[in-house]
């Protein structure tokens, strides 16, 4: 009983634990993933930067960017750069003044790659043809608003890792999950177990049963200390009862003996044909036996009566009654 007590209660922390891990996820995914994805602009930077190349045109300059285009870079809080293909810039707004004015390809590819690498920006790159030109464009943005680290991995090494975050995610609190319980379901069943226990040998009717009153369950083992005295005092009454019951169908046994002989030994003389006996006798002998039956009857209703009682059938009908009045007609009664 114990150990089913302590698994349900571990059952229902482990089940609580797992449909917590589920709405955090839920939740986390609703906060972090969803709300990231269509509601915040700074996601869509690089789909910003690779599409850009609509909003630049040539000039008589050589090229330059719209004006819904400068719109859109206020709206970033961005700027830009456009280079020819030996990577000197032909244009640029808004750019910070560490930018360069030409880029190598290594260059290129390094502020392309790490945030910062330009003042406090993060850029992005993109291509735009016109008329058989080929020109590369370079966009910052703010780098608390919007920033990108390289990563690199091994595919085979990260599922081993995966694989092993998952074990130890799961494991791990598992067993502490199931060390705690214990010590924390012990305190728990333990008490639950003994009640048990008690209500059992009461049911069996052991009724010595007698726990120390203190703890969270203090009221249910004083109710069942009371309980006990209870039915041990009920017990004590029944067996007391029962026995006086036993003496008084003994006496009552022994009080129907005497008048039945006697009504035996009258019915056997008044039957006896050896014997001659007159009318008076036989009057007299016939008064005994009456009598002795009248006698045996008045037993019998109390033994009745008692039971009646016993079973709770006598009828009892309480009413109001002046008790002067009651006790004045007694005392007339009795003289």
């Amino acid at each position: 009983m114990k150990w089913k007590i302590f698994l349900r209660f571990i059952s229902i922390i482990i089940l609580s634990v797992i449909i917590s891990l589920i709405l955090n996820i839920i939740i986390s995914y609703r906060l972090f993933v969803l709300d990231e994805n269509f509601d915040n602009k700074w996601n869509q930077v690089r789909e910003f930067t690779l599409t850009f190349k609509q909003y630049i045109e040539q000039s008589d300059d050589g090229v330059r960017v719209t004006e819904d285009g400068i719109e859109k870079l206020k709206d970033y809080n961005a700027w830009i750069q456009i280079l020819d293909e030996e990577g000197y810039e032909i244009y640029q707004w808004n750019k910070p003044k560490t930018a360069l004015s030409h880029y190598t390809p290594s260059e290129m590819v390094f502020y392309n790659i790490y945030t910062g690498a330009i003042d406090d920006y993060t850029t992005f790159a993109g291509t735009v043809e016109m008329d058989g030109y080929k020109w590369s464009y370079i966009i910052g943005f703010p780098m608390e608003e919007v920033a990108k680290y390289s990563i690199y991995y091994s595919p085979r090494r990260l599922k081993v890792n995966i694989l092993k975050g998952v074990v130890y995610l799961l494991a791990t609190p598992t067993i502490v999950l199931l060390i705690m319980g214990y010590i924390f379901g012990r305190s728990l069943t333990k008490p639950v177990a003994d009640i048990i226990s008690g209500i059992q040998q009461l049911s069996k009717g052991n009724y010595h049963v007698n726990y120390l009153e203190k703890g969270i369950y203090k009221d249910v083992y004083a109710n069942l200390n009371n309980l006990a005295n209870q039915l041990k005092l009920s017990e004590g009454e029944r067996e007391k009862t029962e026995k006086m019951r036993e003496e008084w169908i003994n006496n009552l046994s022994h009080d129907l003996k005497t008048p039945l002989s006697s009504i035996k030994g009258y019915s056997e003389l008044m039957a006896d044909e050896d014997y001659s006996l007159t009318d008076n006798e036989i009057k007299e002998y016939s008064r005994i036996i009456k009598d002795k039956a009248n006698y045996m009857e008045e037993l019998l209703e109390d033994l009745k009566l008692t039971q009646v009682l016993k079973a709770g059938l006598f009828p009892v009908n309480a009413k109001d009654q002046d008790i002067v009045e009651l006790l004045r007609n007694i005392t007339i009664d009795v003289l």
